[in-house]
């Protein structure tokens, strides 16, 4: 997911937590998301400085499993606004109480020289299946592509915890443990010593022992798919009849193959949101 948005996967999941628990007949529902995050998190991996941002989007669902959404976000340290739009259509299908397929496409339009990751592929087209049990696992593929082409493959499990419930009101708690594997485009330079022989008779022949070294910059395209990232979320959610707040932690532990200097990211979290 790009935020992929992840930025922000969080919109979709609590309402999915909310609505399980109700039997009432679907109808079309408007999601108002908003979130503020401490960084922005691309598959776990961020850019080298902080970059604290504000979000918001605005998502219609019908009752066939069709929904659209638009919306955007800022970077708090950056002049550029905004710094992202983006819209997105898909469709979400439940089958039984178990079982929830998913796929989407969203483009995303960012702001001239984006210090995001994600910022050189403005679409993403993801697919994803759920399966419910004592645990929620969930398995989602994206494809990430504009100026270079990725695949990323998330498998994730988590458990929802109710805490408390006083009146209308009800804590819940999701902890979840998520991997992600992927590709990256990137390329990698390197420095190649040749040995150059001088030459004798007019350089026809070379003359052993007598030489000089050339140094020859290589760049190779990186396209093997590797284990990127280790996640650990633990999010509590205060749902407040058709209102809820989030407060989120993530801790993500990067791998060698990340080609990122830091092994380690956090993200805090804090959002609203409302469906009508």
């Amino acid at each position: 997911m790009n935020l992929t948005f992840v930025l922000v996967i969080f919109p979709c999941y609590v309402w999915a937590q909310s609505d399980s628990t109700e039997t009432e007949e679907k109808k079309t529902t408007l999601t108002l998301s908003s979130l503020v995050s401490s960084n922005a998190s691309y598959y776990g991996q961020a850019a080298e400085k902080q970059l604290p941002f504000g979000y918001l989007d605005l998502k219609v669902r019908t009752p066939i499993g069709w929904y659209a959404s638009a919306g955007g976000y800022q970077l708090l340290t950056e002049d550029a606004f905004p710094s992202e739009i983006h819209l997105g259509t898909g469709f979400e299908w439940e089958l039984g109480k178990k079982v929830e397929l998913g796929i989407g496409y969203t483009y995303s339009f960012y702001a001239k020289e984006s210090p995001l990751l994600q910022a050189s592929n403005p679409n993403s087209a993801s697919a994803s299946a759920s399966f419910k049990h004592y645990f929620k696992t969930e398995v989602e593929a994206d494809y990430n592509f504009g100026q270079t082409k990725d695949i990323f493959i998330s498998f994730n499990n988590s458990k929802d915890i109710k805490l408390a419930e006083w009146g209308s009101n009800l804590l819940h708690v999701n902890p979840a443990l998520n991997i992600v594997g992927g590709t990256q485009r990137f390329y990698t330079t390197y420095v190649e010593e040749r040995k150059t022989q001088s030459g004798g008779l007019g350089g026809l022949l070379p003359v052993p022992g007598k030489g000089q070294s050339e140094f020859v910059e290589t760049t190779e395209e990186s396209t093997s798919f590797n284990i990127l990232s280790y996640n650990m979320q633990v999010p509590f959610i205060w749902y407040r009849g058709q209102g809820a707040v989030l407060l989120s932690y993530q801790l993500s532990f990067l791998t060698e193959k990340t080609e990122q200097e830091k092994r380690q990211n956090s993200f805090f979290s804090l959002g609203y949101f409302y469906q009508f």
